[in-house]
């Protein structure tokens, strides 16, 4: 018979370059609580830093720690996906009851974190457990602007347009749902940052009951100079979201609670969580040919504006109205791969982001979400009007 007082949780954190420091806490933490029976760090490459990192687990005597490198499992470019999917398939062959996901780079990492986790699915026998936080206003653009929208629009009336944090990599996923995620090829192809995204679909479409449990300080992490520090990330989020569009249906009866909303802390309704005057200088840099003739096929108002980047930076126009047009084109025509396409997309996420960041989110952080959440809720409402899937 097994123990019931024996832990049987594993704890795993992909790592590529963060800070060695922040991540022994975070391993050490993991492997000091009750719950957890092993913390796995898995990195991207056997390279300084996995070394850094194993060195720095040799240290840590709370519990078991075993660092080692992702595997070659998908088909697009190699990164965080095949971090997560190596652990999976690991774990799927492993003993342990639950296993929980984290960044690796959380400076504000406790135990906290996986009682809420771990009580959610104890309490309403949840297979999955998502955690969302509170974000600066500036933040989180990939989420507001790309992966929430394009949730809303292929999926309303279903649970993904209301989930806070659809590409958080923080969860905890029960016995049934890691063997079902393990298996399922859509999610293993998935080797690059579109990886939260499928997972967050699948979990959804598969019916497991699923909980949003609220981090009330906030993720905190180091936040962005210029954007395209996380161009790479925005291009994938949004193929990743895209490539959902001819996926199954979640079903609109599946379990799912969440914790109630809660005030943000006061420090993130101050902060900016980008550098706004170089990013807007991204916006005339380096138009090629091919990107220009991709631009000139979108519809001729929208067309001029665009356009105009060329030899000055603009922005106004792109309100959510717009973005969300722009968002049905880029669905129907952008290819993961072609340099041009990437760079028209993310220069048109840019100026939806600038034209947020300079207008609206000097509402005040309140206001600023407010109007984030009502955008989703009228990307969802179009899509029902329109009857889209």
């Amino acid at each position: 018979m097994t123990d019931p007082r024996r832990p049987t949780s594993l704890v795993v954190f992909p790592f590529k370059q963060e800070e060695v420091s922040v991540v022994a806490s975070n391993l050490r933490i993991a492997s000091a609580h009750e719950s957890v029976a092993e913390v796995w760090a898995v990195a991207a490459a056997e390279d300084a830093a996995m070394a850094a990192v194993q060195s720095a687990a040799e240290d840590i005597h709370e519990g078991p720690i075993r660092v080692f490198a992702q595997e070659r499992l998908g088909s697009l470019r190699s990164g965080k996906g095949d971090g997560m999917n190596t652990a999976l398939a690991r774990a799927a062959e492993s003993g342990f009851g639950r296993v929980h996901f984290y960044d690796a780079d959380i400076t504000n990492f406790d135990r906290s974190w996986i009682d809420g986790a771990e009580a959610a699915a104890d309490d309403g026998g949840y297979q999955v457990v998502r955690h969302r936080f509170p974000r600066a206003s500036t933040d989180a653009m990939i989420t507001w602007m790309i992966t929430r929208p394009l949730l809303a629009k292929q999926f309303p009336g279903t649970v993904l347009p209301s989930l806070g944090q659809p590409l958080g990599g923080e969860l905890l996923l029960g016995r049934s749902a890691v063997e079902a995620l393990a298996s399922d090829r859509f999610v293993r192809a998935r080797s690059d940052w579109g990886i939260d995204t499928v997972i967050t679909h699948a979990t959804a479409s598969l019916g497991f009951p699923m909980y949003e449990h609220n981090v009330l300080d906030g993720k905190r992490h180091a936040l962005y100079g210029r954007l395209d520090e996380i161009r790479a990330m925005a291009i994938e989020c949004l193929d990743a979201a895209i490539s959902l569009r001819d996926r199954a249906r979640p079903s609109s009866t599946g379990l799912f609670a969440a914790d109630p909303p809660a005030p943000a802390p006061s420090d993130l309704k101050h902060t900016v969580a980008y550098d706004v005057g170089p990013t807007i200088e991204l916006l005339t840099e380096g138009w090629s040919p091919e990107e220009q003739g991709l631009a000139e096929s979108f519809p001729a108002g929208l067309r001029d504006e665009i356009l105009a980047n060329i030899d000055a930076p603009s922005f106004d126009f792109m309100t959510a109205e717009v973005w969300g047009e722009t968002l049905d084109t880029l669905g129907s025509g952008f290819v993961l791969g072609d340099a041009a396409w990437e760079s028209l997309a993310f220069r048109l996420w840019l100026m939806r982001v600038l034209a947020y960041t300079t207008k609206e989110a000097l509402w005040g952080y309140d206001a600023a979400i407010g109007y984030l959440e009502q955008t989703i809720r009228d990307y969802e409402k179009g899509a029902d009007h329109h009857g889209h899937r």
